[in-house]
């Protein structure tokens, strides 16, 4: 806790987060309610505005995420760094990343059907049968989202990471791995002719490319419901 600055600006946001929540109600209150009908309108709306704060903030920061990890940090890292020094970064940020992902899009999901139960109470009681199709797809995406990258993060990435410490075995007894960007190790003569090396390697890369698709399945799915929510928010 006391190692960076992180847990200090995460404390700062929560505590400017709750002292915002705790008196927004206070603050748009009308002078003319009843002191009860003012005590149970600032109770709904706290519990409305927690809501909108856990559903905006964890998309956002799933969003972000998906456009950091997918066009910026693994583009600059892959042709910036070793091949081995690269994988070794990715082998730290690939399971945070995707349960980072997971928790996002699960938070996202519940805070907003209790949104959308709490703007419409005739589907309070309800099951997703009556609920409109715009909502239904949101909801779809956003479930698939969650499951996609909990997919991956269970079944497909510790595989690949394995895969990869094989690999990286195997190039570094032929001495390679300190290249930067693309190589192909089956040129190398040494590899060549290792049979266990070739099916490591198309293995893996199978692997890399099933993780690559879904993760653009997941990032299609949350610009889905970025476009619901930019059709909906007004300035």
């Amino acid at each position: 806790m006391t190692s960076t600055t992180q847990p200090s600006h995460a404390i700062s946001a929560i505590v400017v987060s709750l002292v915002l929540v705790a008196l927004w109600p206070n603050l748009i209150s009308g002078v003319q309610q009843k002191h009860e009908d003012r005590h149970q309108e600032a109770e709904d709306i706290r519990v409305s505005a927690l809501t909108q704060i856990a559903y905006l903030s964890s998309f956002t920061i799933h969003f972000g995420a998906q456009i950091w990890m997918t066009f910026v940090s693994g583009l600059a890292l892959y042709f910036s760094l070793p091949r081995h020094t690269f994988g070794l970064i990715q082998e730290i940020l690939f399971p945070k990343y995707f349960t980072l992902g997971t928790g996002l899009s699960t938070i996202s999901l519940i805070s907003f059907v209790q949104l959308r139960r709490s703007t419409r109470p005739e589907l309070a009681n309800r099951n997703l049968a009556h609920w409109d199709s715009i909502d239904l797809l949101q909801i779809a995406a956003l479930a698939l989202t969650a499951f996609l990258e909990l997919f991956v993060r269970l079944y497909l990435a510790p595989p690949m990471l394995r895969l990869m410490h094989v690999k990286h075995r195997f190039e570094n007894r032929a001495c390679i791995g300190q290249e930067v960007g693309h190589f192909n190790g089956t040129s190398n003569g040494f590899l060549e002719r290792s049979r266990h090396y070739k099916a490591t390697h198309k293995k893996f890369r199978q692997i890399h490319m099933t993780i690559a698709i879904i993760n653009m399945l997941s990032f299609t799915c949350t610009c889905v419901h970025l476009l619901y929510i930019a059709t909906r928010v007004t300035i």
